[in-house]
């Protein structure tokens, strides 16, 4: 069997095809280097060829094998639990569907429900590899959608939220937040170690990594346009993901680990420090809200419930009435509360407790815990840099949002404008989370896989092992 016919036949049997372009040339070089050791023993090269093939073994039972190693895979417990979280998300829909008797939120829920769950769909099936050639136009495209809210958005409480388009109203404070994760994943991925830039002074001599400028200018640029769009509490958390997976990557590269630790966090310190005597002078009254409650001796609430005000004080009766399986009683419940489940949809968590009891508190939070170790283990599990990055950079905004939101809802931290991850009804936010989560499975999907650059100069050795 010549090798051209031998690498069909295992082809043949691999179902999933982006795969066997990969294997083929893999499967070559090791077929060529097995012929080239028998050529140098003396054998002709046509019988040295058939020889190298007839040691690979059976084509069908290898293609079988290898069939089964890069398979995709569909994640079902993250789906699951995404589900569930969906559901209580549901769930606050009809909420406020049926206090207000309104059908249009429950219509609207169901359309972007749809419309999530077809573009999901499309993603999943998407090669996320392909993202990484557009990092650049992922960045390009947020921050145009920024500078076009704040020039043209729609402002709530003071700060730019939705942008309003023709028969269209949306939020970029997800779109662009997500695609700065996929961009930043990309550029840290293609990360170049060996370019500098060489500052000389008389005898000093300074080199800087020039993909170190490039990022620290970008991830800076990005997140003053997030400030200006999304206010102070969402940047922060956009500005958290950044370090985390900037440090997951310091770490993965093992090239000066400590020093480059050092670096990043004192230049984080540094600039901290700056922002914070930025939002001292541009937001005067969020810094003397603060001292105000900090300064309060009143034994009667804790700080976040004075800071929080009105709202801190229907948390607390919220949370002190509400029983195990069911809420607050409806005789109970005066119009004043309705300010506080109408209050925003930050505001999501308290109002399922007061309707459900506190057994639908632990329910989600237990979800959530179980997605954030889900996540780590997917991540730990994928081979691809390129991939793990994409996951660190998404789990971490989602698990940041979801920690706010339940311990602002709690009255345990001053209440901040941040959604909960499916379950607050904001629809676009839903949508958004729905496709980064398709994104999720969709490296998931391809974690068995080989995706290896196959270089021809080099040989390469495939060793296939049958139980």
């Amino acid at each position: 069997m010549h090798v051209k016919e031998f690498l069909e036949n295992v082809c043949n049997e691999i179902k999933y095809k982006p795969i066997r372009n990969d294997i083929s040339e893999e499967l070559a070089l090791h077929i060529e280097e097995v012929k080239q050791d028998y050529i140098a023993e003396g054998i002709t090269e046509d019988a040295a060829e058939e020889k190298a093939v007839s040691n690979m073994g059976d084509a069908e039972e290898i293609g079988k094998k290898l069939n089964k190693i890069h398979r995709p895979k569909l994640d079902w417990m993250l789906l699951i639990l995404v589900a569930t979280l969906i559901g209580f998300g549901v769930l606050v829909i009809f909420i406020r569907a049926s206090r207000e008797a309104d059908t249009y939120s429950i219509n609207r829920g169901i359309k972007f429900i749809t419309i999530g769950i077809i573009a999901s769909g499309i993603v999943y099936f998407m090669d996320y590899r392909k993202s990484l050639k557009y990092s650049n136009w992922f960045y390009i495209i947020a921050s145009l959608l920024f500078i076009l809210t704040i020039f043209s958005g729609h402002s709530i409480n003071g700060s730019h939220k939705y942008l309003y388009l023709p028969g269209i109203e949306f939020s970029t404070n997800y779109i662009c937040t997500y695609l700065y994760i996929i961009a930043f994943a990309g550029f840290l991925n293609k990360f170049d170690y060996e370019k500098n830039i060489v500052i000389n002074i008389n005898k000093f001599c300074l080199k800087i990594k020039k993909d170190i400028v490039k990022i620290f200018v970008l991830a800076i640029f990005s997140l003053f346009l997030s400030l200006l769009v999304n206010g102070v509490p969402m940047t922060l958390l956009i500005a958290i993901s950044y370090v985390i997976y900037t440090t997951f990557q310091i770490i993965k590269s093992e090239k000066n680990v400590k020093r480059n630790l050092i670096i990043l966090y004192s230049v984080i310190a540094i600039i901290f420090i700056c922002f914070s005597i930025f939002v001292i002078i541009t937001r005067p009254k969020v810094y003397s809200r603060l001292v105000e409650s900090s300064m309060n001796n009143d034994s009667e609430y804790n700080f976040t419930h004075r800071y929080n005000g009105w709202y801190g004080v229907k948390i607390n009766e919220v949370l002190e009435s509400a029983n195990f399986t069911s809420g607050i009683e409806q005789e109970n419940m005066d119009v004043s509360y309705f300010g506080l489940f109408d209050g925003g949809t930050c505001h999501a968590l308290i109002t399922i407790i007061a309707y459900y009891g506190t057994l639908s508190l632990w329910i989600i939070v237990a979800t959530i815990t179980l997605l954030f170790i889900k996540l780590i283990l997917n991540c730990k599990n994928i081979n691809d840099n390129y991939g793990k990055l994409l996951i660190v950079g998404f789990s971490s905004i989602i698990l940041l949002q979801s920690l706010v939101n339940i311990l602002g809802n709690l009255n345990l931290i001053p209440l901040m404008d941040i959604n909960l991850p499916f379950i607050s009804y904001g629809f676009n936010g839903l949508l958004v989370n729905m496709l980064t989560i398709a994104f999720l499975l969709s490296i998931y999907r391809r974690k068995d896989i080989l995706f290896k650059e196959v270089n021809k100069n080099k040989k390469l050795k495939l060793k296939i092992y049958f139980e």
